[in-house]
């Protein structure tokens, strides 16, 4: 059986993030980035049995993977001049 972690979107009652399996609180994170990392190394720690479910600002749960979040075109970085004080 597959469980799966899931991390809403905002706060509860400013009382943080929680990590729910199955309706049930497992872990409770002071942001929303440490409640994602605490259902990853859950998750992990479980192996293929595991998924995570993550609340969009749009209130549709969504699964979370290695390309969420990420953009769709990386934009390039100004040129940096260093020079050394001497």
């Amino acid at each position: 059986m597959t469980r799966v972690y899931e991390v809403p979107y905002a706060p509860e009652d400013d009382l943080g993030w929680p990590v729910r399996v199955d309706g049930r609180i497992v872990a409770r994170c002071d942001s929303r980035v440490a409640a994602l990392a605490a259902a990853l190394n859950r998750a992990a720690a479980e192996g293929g049995n595991a998924t995570i479910g993550i609340e969009g600002a749009d209130g549709v749960w969504r699964p979370f993977g290695s390309d969420a979040k990420r953009p769709a075109r990386v934009p390039t970085l100004p040129a940096r001049r260093l020079s050394v004080a001497g």
